[in-house]
């Protein structure tokens, strides 16, 4: 008997489009990420596309995908015999309780476990095509897909089908499985973010993570790249002991199954039928009104409180979905984990300011909104088929709209509702950690409002498809592959924000300088798809399927006739709207901005290389004094910079030509002198120019190269205006706007089988330790240099650049600086301005100053306590501090990193300044990295001043010693 209805599950199964379905998705999937390097999950570098070490990590990564689709499998099997109807005639045979469940489950399982299948079959076959790099792939041993396939993808199949059959099977509900599958994915990803990435918890979460991960990457952790080309990871210690635990809780779950499963008919239980008994007598007690007592209405009043009451119906059934409340309770529980666990450095919590907090609800909280944007999506639309209730509905003289708009509004209501429930939890986490300046005008304008926006548009989609769909689990395979395209297709190249429905832009936050990096693209790119959601809505109000006729076919040959309405001009109108936008848009990016795939720019780089890489070796003279007048113009995100380079030839041969480029596409090489030289070529694509001297510049004799450039963000591009030149918080080195002279292998092209794939050598290596030329250049590859900068802003903002201040006037709404070193400094530095408060010390005739940002005043303080602290153990033990002066620089968290230049050490608002040390057992790291920082700096001049040039570890090494050294002297041991 068991065997029989295996074998019916199995041949059923095989029958369904879903099968067949999941298997093609995830077979193409495979298959592309093997053969496309844009889309690589295993392998990379030098570990073959093919070896066991990238079988294993893609199968286990797909393991997670997986489960939505073995869900599907294993979870109605059950379900599926209560809804036909068959489940009486299955009840009233011979055939066991055991039998029937474990059958089913093994064919269903079966099912699954082929379906995976495709997934080591597609690596195997994409390691064949002909047009991969050869050196990426290896040996096709049988062994390696056998073995993984079975330790480590097989497992966790059959873990995920036990588990969701297990819900399905007592639940008796699809929608309480797919609940599960939610919070099985919800509390993986919290366990990993809590666990798995702490050092101390590796041994606990290689035993007890579910799909092997962790165990693996604890065995191969230290493996050479040979190891994980050529082996498989033992069966044995915590791998063995993670691959029988899953095994065993997998059987643990369907004995619960079996246990709890009962062969009695489903009844409906005397409470509610108690309830539902009480309801009808109340209403068969009710006075009908006659037709005669209705209160008459205007037709516009009466249609809007048609809409109103049934706008007020469908949110009250998503409201009191059980669903619904597990769903939020899933995502406040994943958000809450973000929340306390996730604004920590080193163990140390930050300051939960309301920027940041915004972020992690939003990276944490999201999903949750995009599963009931796309789930209640199918579920209202077809609710009264589901109920056998929609040939009742259909007769009535509701209008078209009144099915398609309600059912938007109400979801649109429910996921605002949603995401304030979020904002309130955000709050609560806050004002746990002492902070109550909850700022509800930027959750508001960055989260609340951005988002229900959003998320409209998806339900619009989710709504549209469904209306089409010949069933809802099409429709919501269908919105389950625009949400895989979502994430692949920027993988291919595909990543114009013009492109994919409602995808929108990354719009990084930040307290100095708001949204706006990309806060107006955001809302450009609203109204865009707006058009295109207004449209779709407009589509499924005259596609939608009404009595008994479903196919598709017949309404859109209804279509033309119907679109001659005020439905048909509200869509026009979405069409003018998204044309006319996308064509700004268009304009922004494309025309008056560069748009480049990432295989376009790779291929420019390499083009490059071809052309310029010759002259890398040529001796060029050192430059040994920069005077720069850079204009800055926050408010228009413009830079105007000219400047004068001084050249010596210190080689020991005459200079006959100069390679003069601008290394960053965003700022424009407007204007180059080079005196008694002339232009030999002009590269205008790659902003290389050559000249040549008209008589060679002798050993010993100088030259002067001047130039100007600017750097203008006056287009929106694909991703906003960019992180560097802002309106408040700008912050640029000046290699991204003043030129570099002679040729250099930095910022070319490094993946070996990139470079392979156009025709390079493999690797562009330094040079060698006997090479005596490689002492030429130091760790930044920058010359030493006397500086003499001046720096001019708007009149809010203070202008920061190396030097000695040696003065700061204001001219009308322009504020202006001027710095002169006092010492050589590096000619890599940077320039900064900002709206910034000033914390100022003496420590010994040096100068300490912090400048950070109003709204961040917590440790300051701090930073000027690190400062003097370094610089009295650097002097005291290392020799003199070269610079009456040593700033450290606050700038907008679009990175979280320190740096050290001349006397300027510029500092992330995401990293130190919001960190929270009220408890002293805290981990001081603020005071490390600026005794870090302090140090690099430091021994940087130091070396120069002994003549020395030292190597980047070189100078990390010192640099670690000597913090640790502060550290040391400030907190013992």
């Amino acid at each position: 008997m068991f065997a029989s209805i295996a074998l019916f599950e199995l041949r059923y199964q095989l029958r369904n489009p879903v099968f067949w379905v999941a298997l093609t998705i995830f077979f193409l999937l495979t298959f592309g990420a093997t053969v496309w390097d844009q889309l690589q999950i295993g392998g990379g570098g030098n570990v073959h596309v093919n070896s066991p070490s990238a079988i294993i990590d893609v199968q286990q990564l797909m393991s997670i995908f997986y489960m939505f689709v073995t869900t599907a499998f294993v979870a109605n099997v059950v379900v599926r015999d209560d809804e036909s109807g068959f489940g009486p005639m299955v009840r009233s045979t011979q055939v066991t309780k055991v039998a029937y469940l474990l059958g089913r489950f093994s064919g269903a399982l079966i099912v699954a476990l082929i379906a995976f299948a495709a997934i080591p079959a597609a690596i195997l076959l994409g390691s064949l095509a002909p047009w991969l790099d050869p050196e990426t792939v290896g040996p096709n041993h049988l062994a390696y897909y056998v073995k993984s396939f079975f330790f480590f993808a097989a497992p966790n199949v059959i873990l995920l089908s036990a588990i969701f059959f297990a819900v399905a099977t007592i639940t008796r509900s699809m929608m309480y499985t797919y609940v599960a599958v939610v919070g099985f994915l919800v509390l993986y990803f919290v366990f990993a973010g809590i666990v798995g990435g702490e050092p101390e918890y590796r041994d606990f979460a290689a035993i007890v993570e579910p799909f092997g991960m962790a165990a693996v990457a604890n065995e191969t952790r230290y493996w050479t790249v040979a190891e994980l080309n050529s082996q498989v990871p033992e069966l044995a210690g915590p791998i063995l002991f993670n691959r029988l635990g899953v095994l065993l809780v997998a059987l643990g779950v369907l004995a619960l199954a079996v246990w709890r499963f009962s062969f009695a008919e489903r009844g409906v239980s005397a409470r509610k039928a108690q309830k539902l008994a009480k309801k009808a007598e109340k209403l068969a007690r009710a006075k009908p009104q006659t037709v005669s007592t209705l209160p008459a209405a205007e037709p516009q009043k009466a249609g809007l409180a048609r809409l109103i009451a049934t706008t007020r119906l469908e949110v009250i059934h998503v409201l009191r979905s059980p669903a619904f409340a597990v769903l939020l309770l899933l995502g406040l529980t994943n958000c809450l984990a973000a929340l306390v666990f996730g604004t920590e450095t080193y163990g140390t919590p930050r300051i939960p300011a309301t920027f940041s907090v915004i972020e992690l609800v939003a990276g944490s909280f999201a999903i949750i909104p995009l599963i009931i944007a796309i789930y209640y999506g199918g579920e209202l639309v077809w609710r009264d088929r589901d109920r056998k209730f929609h040939e009742i509905v259909d007769s009535t003289s509701l209008p078209g709209w009144a099915y398609m708009v309600p059912k938007t509004i109400a979801v649109t209501i429910v996921l605002l509702a949603t995401l304030l429930i979020s904002v309130l939890a955000a709050m609560a986490v806050q004002a746990s950690r002492g902070y109550l300046n909850f700022e509800l005008d930027k959750y508001f304008m960055w989260y609340v409002l951005p988002f229900t926006f959003d998320l409209l548009q998806l339900a619009i989609l989710s709504v549209f498809v469904q209306a089409l769909s010949p069933s809802k689990y099409v429709g919501w395979g269908i919105m389950v592959i625009y949400i895989v395209a979502t994430i692949t297709f920027a993988g291919i190249g595909l990543d114009h924000p013009l492109i994919l429905y409602g995808n929108g832009v990354l719009n990084p936050l930040s307290d100095m300088n708001g949204d706006g990096v990309a806060g107006s693209l955001g809302w450009w790119l609203r109204l865009y798809f707006g058009g295109i959601a207004l449209l779709m809505a407009v589509l499924a109000h005259l596609l939608w399927r009404r009595g008994t006729e479903t196919r598709l076919l017949p309404r859109l040959e209804t279509l033309p006739r119907r679109a001659m309405s005020m439905a048909g001009a509200i869509g026009l109108v979405g069409v003018v709207t998204s044309v006319a936008t996308g064509a700004f848009l268009y304009n922004q990016m494309n025309v008056e901005n560069t748009y480049l795939t990432s295989d376009a720019r790779e291929e420019l780089l390499a083009e490059y290389e071809k052309e310029y890489l010759q002259y890398a070796d040529l001796a060029q003279p050192s430059i040994t004094d920069v005077t720069l007048a850079i204009d800055l113009y926050p408010s228009e995100r413009r830079m105007e910079a000219s400047g004068t380079y001084e050249l010596l030839n210190d080689t020991d041969a005459p200079v006959e030509t100069l390679h003069v480029r601008l290394a960053d596409e965003d700022t424009k090489l407007l204007e180059v002198m080079v005196s008694n030289a002339t232009l030999e070529r002009d590269d205008t694509i790659y902003q290389h120019q050559i000249y040549r001297f008209d008589t060679p510049l002798g050993v010993g004799e100088t030259a002067v190269v001047s130039f100007k450039s600017r750097r203008w963000h006056k287009a929106l591009s694909t991703s906003g205006y960019g992180t560097r030149l802002v309106e408040n918080g700008t912050f640029l080195n000046n290699r991204e706007f003043a030129p570099l002279i002679g040729m250099s292998i930095q910022g070319l092209l490094s993946d070996r089988a990139t470079r392979r794939s156009y025709g390079l050598e493999e690797e562009l290596r330094p040079a060698k330790l006997e090479d005596e030329r490689g002492l030429e250049n130091n760790y930044v590859r920058a010359d030493w240099v006397n500086s003499d900068i001046t720096l001019s802003t708007s009149v809010d903002q203070v202008p920061i650049a190396p030097g000695k201040r040696v003065s700061d006037v204001r001219e009308g709404d322009r504020r202006i600086a001027r710095f002169t070193s006092t010492a050589p400094v590096l000619n890599f530095f940077s320039i900064q301005s900002a709206n910034y408060e000033i914390m100022k010390r003496d420590s010994g005739g040096v100068e300490l100053q912090v400048y950070y940002d109003p709204q961040h005043p917590y440790n300051a303080e701090r930073m000027v306590d690190a400062l003097d602290a370094s610089l009295n153990y650097y002097r005291a033990n290392f020799g003199s501090y070269q610079f009456d002066h040593a700033r450290i620089i606050e700038f907008p968290g679009y990175s979280s990193f320190a740096q050290a230049f001349a006397g300027t050490m510029p500092y992330s608002e995401s990293i130190g300044f919001l960190a929270n040390l009220a408890d002293p057992g805290e981990i001081d790291y603020v005071t490390y990295i600026t005794a870090h920082e302090a140090a690099h700096q430091y021994w940087a001049h130091q070396l120069v001043a002994a003549d020395q040039q030292g190597g980047p570890m070189f100078l990390e090494s010192l640099a670690q010693y000597s913090a640790l050294m502060v550290m040391k002297e400030l907190y013992g041991e």
